[in-house]
């Protein structure tokens, strides 16, 4: 069993203790959830200052994407989409396809983890950014101490974090010298022809996209994976019927969805939600996770069932600020659940689920460290 499937019943709007010691307001239904993430009267902006109530003790930088209210929020965001659209996001499954092949061609046993889904996202992700091929090591080394993939101190974790931020500058000069048809390409360009964004925007939007397109599918690979192993039917079914994958895609995010909390928002009037008056200056998160198993949305919610009609979910979040990379991430992982049906039919676990490690708890995103699976 997954270790944090969701408990119920639980209220619908309930005050919480998070870990900084903040007192916030969690939202737990799927409509409410909705709700929190479009109305503009909750902000993300006002979220992100050092006096307001958070859930994680590190707070994003103030100027990158994520942080942002209209109009800035609309002003960068349009900057990145054009990356985004489908026929760009088409243009990648070949390549993530031959990635995943190569992974596991000849391979009788690995590490779905460190062998498969880290070397994966690392690969799409800097093609789509430009990141040169020979750079791809040293950015999955440093990623990896950064956000706790690999176990490290916090002060190793926080140097890497440090030397992140001087690559990412040094990418961004290599990109003004060496244009090319790339994303990043794209925001030099911006940056330098039109003056839509200043140096530190661009910083922060090389720091959010490496990081996000890379850790994140990472650990919904890993999750989608063992969501299937622990549930022997559901795999045999896969195997058995892989047109079944695109669609079962929205089931393994329902299901396990690797960032199960929002980002806070704060209220900027007092603002009744779901029986409950939330106050002006009180923070507000989503529990994307209680609103993907909500019974409202869907029947037998705590069941995995591949075949479910492309179920609803918030796991990449709703509104304004809905995941920049949401296709891309459900190209991936769509690829890469293909390639593995097809290399590994009999896929299994070679310790017990018990036996795996995981992510820290107070990290924000969630998935396995260690995967090992033979065949």
């Amino acid at each position: 069993m997954l270790p944090y499937l969701p408990r119920h019943p639980v209220p619908d709007v309930v005050r919480v203790l998070a870990p900084t010691g903040d007192r916030l307001w969690l939202v737990t239904r799927y409509e409410l959830g909705r709700q929190v993430l479009t109305d503009p009267r909750f902000s993300r902006a006002m979220a992100v200052a050092e006096s307001a109530p958070a859930i994680h003790p590190l707070r994003p930088d103030p100027v990158a994407l994520t942080s942002l209210d209209p109009p800035a929020h609309g002003r960068l965001r349009k900057l990145v989409n054009r990356a985004f659209v489908p026929e760009a996001m088409a243009a990648q499954e070949g390549p993530i396809r031959r990635t995943a092949r190569g992974l596991l061609k000849d391979r009788r046993a690995i590490d779905l983890v460190s062998g498969y889904a880290m070397p994966l996202s690392a690969s799409t992700i800097c093609q789509v950014l430009g990141v040169p091929e020979a750079e791809q090591d040293r950015f999955s080394r440093l990623a990896d101490r950064a956000h706790g993939i690999t176990p490290c101190s916090p002060q190793e974790s926080e140097s890497a974090r440090s030397e992140l931020r001087a690559y990412f500058a040094a990418l961004a000069d290599l990109a003004r010298r060496e244009p090319g048809e790339h994303l990043l390409g794209t925001l030099i360009l911006a940056q330098e022809q039109d003056g839509a964004m200043d140096e530190q925007e661009l910083l922060a939007l090389i720091e959010l996209l490496l990081n996000a397109g890379y850790e994140t599918t990472i650990g919904q690979t890993g999750l989608a994976a063992l969501a299937l192993l622990e549930h022997p039917a559901q795999w045999r079914e896969t195997v058995s019927r892989p047109g079944l994958i695109p669609g079962a895609v929205e089931e393994f995010l329902r299901y396990a969805p690797v960032v199960p909390i929002s980002f806070t928002r704060v209220a900027r009037q007092d603002i009744e939600l779901g029986g409950e008056r939330i106050g002006a200056g009180e923070g507000v998160v989503v529990s994307l996770l209680h609103a993907n198993f909500d019974a409202a949305e869907h029947a037998d919610p705590e069941v995995l069932d591949v075949r479910r009609d492309m179920p609803r979910n918030l796991t990449f979040g709703h509104g304004p600020h809905v995941c920049l990379g949401a296709q891309l991430a459900r190209l991936q992982l769509r690829v890469a659940l293909e390639e593995l049906v097809r290399a590994a039919p009999g896929l299994r676990l070679t310790v017990p689920p018990t036996a795996l490690r995981w992510r820290p708890a107070e990290a924000v995103v969630r998935g396995p460290t260690t995967l090992p699976v033979s065949w």
